[in-house]
């Protein structure tokens, strides 16, 4: 009569242990579609970073002294092979001055250390993403962490490009409110599967 207890007594024994020891376990299904989700979304967000990165990156080495910018340069043959108009091209021309007239002088060194930031954290988070896949008892601390961090960062870019002008609003924030929602869930999520978690060990150390 008392080998049932007995047995679920030592499979709760065998999951504190592997909690404790950081081993592989058989996870939940929240933890392994989070990881997937995870990941997906980790390799994207490395390469949005990344293109933020070497844009103001160009954009910084490419700016004249001064803000004085010679005519719009568009060869015909160029024209011809890319298939645009003359005023195509001048308003293309247009329209990156205009950016680069309305960035303020500390946006592009900022955006900068934040994309360096966020490609590290967004690989990182691959990296969590394949440990809740492939379940470790760590991996949901570390997701609720790293997932947090992505959101912080968020908000940081959202409050800096609040204090731009106009065109960079337009061109950031809807971006950025987008990740930001897409970060606080995956954090909301990870720390309600490690609740859920815990709480089923508890239940069954009591039973």
């Amino acid at each position: 009569m008392m080998q049932p207890t007995e047995n679920r007594l030592s499979d709760d024994r065998h999951i504190i242990l592997n909690n404790v020891t950081g081993s592989r376990s058989a996870g939940p299904a929240w933890a392994s579609w989070l990881g997937i989700i995870a990941v997906v979304l980790g390799i994207f967000l490395t390469a949005a970073h990344g293109n933020e990165l070497m844009k103001q990156a160009v954009i910084t080495q490419s700016t004249p002294a001064g803000d004085q910018f010679p005519a719009a340069d568009c060869p015909e043959d160029e024209l011809e092979e890319e298939g645009l108009s003359l005023a195509e091209c001048e308003h293309m021309v247009a329209k990156i001055q205009g950016v680069i007239l309305s960035t303020p002088g500390w946006f592009p060194g900022f955006q900068m250390a934040l994309a360096s930031a966020g490609i590290t954290m967004a690989f990182l988070s691959i990296v969590v993403g394949a440990a809740l896949v492939n379940y470790r008892s760590w991996a949901p601390v570390a997701a609720v962490l790293m997932f947090g961090a992505l959101t912080a960062i968020d908000v940081i870019g959202f409050m800096a490009v609040v204090n731009t002008g106009p065109i960079l609003r337009e061109m950031y924030l809807w971006n950025i409110l987008l990740w930001f929602f897409i970060h606080l869930m995956m954090t909301v999520g990870a720390a309600a599967g490690r609740h859920n978690e815990g709480m089923a060990i508890a239940d069954r150390l009591q039973e």
